[in-house]
């Protein structure tokens, strides 16, 4: 078993393709096959399947034996950070996972931030659901993500607090309230992200009496365009305040009361095992989310 057997399985699994994990591993695509069909006779078992169309599955096992590569890799990356850290350099990938409820100026600020401070660490962003992010940190797939603070069973560390909001069209009935109760939203159609986020929040954190099912009359893949079907009189939505604008023409954003409130973390599975580019990385978003909260930003 070697460390390059390991790293092709793991990019096989992220892309899905042995030429894609080939260009990723700096390898031939018959060198990737080979090591991957070595890697499975030593073992005397079948870790992946393509089917007549190159589809690419992998068995039970397979799926198995994967979160152990995932680790290893990780571990193996955080190896070769910290030697280089040692010598004063902050190297390597960083993988961040994050929810869509998170500022999107302000992420875009910590990654500039922290690009000009170690620009030899390469930063990949990957976008999910809270549930997601969970299950990706669980199987090494990220570094570190952006979820709900606290996380349960993880290292979190609270960058900011957000509270969810009513966007409601300018001709609404409700514009003229300064705020409103969840249970008063029962009969309203709502536009909602396809993840649904706001909700399950709700639903996770929130008093039962203020649970509710929404209905839901279209879910759509961006906020831009849950903005224009609101403005549009379509529906109404539920979103997090720092992704609104109070100047955002034909509609009325109105609180919840009681406020829903998101605090937002930066989450590890263990801030001691954690590579020095993930610590570098939560020291610049608690300068950045600092720095935001002292000029009234977040």
């Amino acid at each position: 078993m070697t460390l390059t057997q390991l790293q092709c399985l793991v990019a096989l699994a992220k892309l899905g393709s042995f030429t894609e994990a080939a260009v990723q591993m700096n390898l031939t695509q018959s060198a990737v096959s080979h090591a991957l069909t070595a890697f499975e006779n030593e073992l005397n078992i079948t870790l992946i399947e393509r089917n007549r169309k190159g589809i690419i599955t992998f068995t039970p096992v397979g799926k198995r034996i994967l979160e152990y590569a995932r680790s290893i890799v990780s571990y193996a990356e955080a190896i070769v950070q910290e030697a280089k850290a040692e010598q004063g350099e902050i190297t390597g990938k960083l993988r961040i996972g994050y929810i869509p409820f998170i500022h999107a100026g302000m992420l875009a600020r910590i990654i500039t931030v922290f690009q000009e401070r170690y620009p030899n660490v390469e930063v990949v962003l990957f976008e999910g659901t809270i549930l997601e992010i969970e299950d990706w940190l669980n199987q090494n797939i990220i570094d570190a993500g952006f979820l709900l603070h606290p996380s349960v069973g993880k290292n979190s560390t609270l960058i900011l607090t957000d509270e969810l909001c009513v966007l409601v069209p300018s001709g609404h009935h409700l514009k003229e309230r300064g705020s409103i109760a969840l249970s008063e939203l029962g009969a309203e159609h709502f536009i909602l992200s396809k993840d649904e986020c706001s909700f399950d929040i709700i639903n996770q954190s929130g008093p039962e009496k203020e649970k509710i099912t929404p209905h839901v009359r279209f879910r759509v893949q961006d906020s831009a365009t849950i903005f224009a079907m609101v403005q549009e009189g379509l529906g109404i939505t539920l979103l997090p305040r720092m992704m609104l604008s109070n100047s955002l023409e034909g509609t009325t954003i109105l609180s919840l009361d009681p406020p829903q409130l998101l605090p937002i973390g930066m989450v590890v599975k263990s801030k001691q095992r954690s590579s020095p580019a993930v610590q570098a990385f939560i020291d610049v978003v608690s300068m950045v989310a600092t720095m935001g909260k002292d000029r009234g930003e977040l």
